[in-house]
C-alpha cells in the first residue's frame, strides 16, 4: 500500500514539475520574442522620427517673412511651405494620418499609414504608426486649441508630436499568461514625443 501511495506522489510531483518547465519555457520565448519586436519596432520609429522632426524644423526655409509658413494645423493634420528642394520655389508639405482601414491588411488592428504628400502629388506613406498626435504653442507656452483659426497660425512657435509605433507581427500569447482584458497578442510598442520642436523660420 505504501509504494502505491509513493508512487501516485511521485507522479503527481513529476506532472507538476513538467508543468512548471513547460510555462517557464513559454515565459522565455515570449520574452525574446517581444525582445526582438522591441528591437524592431524601435528601428522603425528611428527612421519615421528622422523624416518627420528634420522636415518639421524646415518650416519656412525659403519662404519671405511677410508670408505664412503653415496654412493648415490640426491634431493630426499639417500643411506647411518650405523651399525642400532649394530651387527657390516653395513647396506645399502635408502631413496627415491615414485610417486604420488604409492598413487593413496588416495583424495589427491599430495600425495606420503616416502620409507627406508635397504640392498635391499622390500622398505617399512615410511610415505605419498607431499614434500620431499633433500639438500647437505659441511663443509664450500656450497652446493653440484645432483646428488653428486661421488668424492664429501664425502664432505657432513650436510644434510638439507624440508618436507611437507598433510591431505589425505580434507574438501569440500562451494560454494563461496574459491577463483579463489584454489581447491575446503581443505588439511590442515604442513611444515618441518631441517637446517644443520649434523652426527658426516660423517665428514672425
Amino acid at each position: 500500500m505504501q509504494s502505491i501511495i509513493d508512487y501516485l506522489g511521485s507522479m503527481i510531483f513529476g506532472a507538476a514539475l513538467l508543468m512548471i518547465i513547460l510555462n517557464a519555457n513559454d515565459i522565455a520565448s515570449e520574452n525574446q520574442s517581444v525582445y526582438n519586436g522591441d528591437m524592431l519596432v524601435q528601428e522603425m520609429l528611428v527612421q519615421t522620427v528622422h523624416l518627420v522632426e528634420g522636415e518639421f524644423r524646415n518650416m519656412g526655409v525659403g519662404i519671405p517673412e511677410t508670408e505664412a509658413s503653415v496654412l493648415i494645423a490640426d491634431t493630426s493634420t499639417i500643411r506647411f511651405l518650405y523651399d525642400a528642394d532649394r530651387n527657390g520655389t516653395p513647396d506645399t508639405v502635408r502631413y496627415h494620418l491615414g485610417t486604420t482601414s488604409d492598413m487593413a491588411g496588416t495583424q495589427n488592428e491599430l495600425d495606420r499609414p503616416l502620409y507627406r504628400q508635397v504640392n498635391g502629388e499622390a500622398p505617399a506613406t512615410v511610415g505605419v504608426v498607431t499614434v500620431f498626435r499633433l500639438r500647437y504653442l505659441t511663443p509664450l507656452g500656450e497652446t493653440l486649441a484645432t483646428p488653428v483659426a486661421s488668424h492664429r497660425l501664425s502664432e505657432i512657435h513650436s510644434v510638439e508630436i507624440t508618436m507611437e509605433i507598433q510591431n505589425p507581427y505580434a507574438v501569440r500569447r500562451s494560454a494563461g499568461l496574459g491577463q483579463p482584458g489584454q489581447r491575446d497578442e503581443l505588439y511590442s510598442a515604442s513611444l515618441w514625443q518631441q517637446t517644443r520642436l520649434a523652426s527658426q523660420n516660423t517665428r514672425r
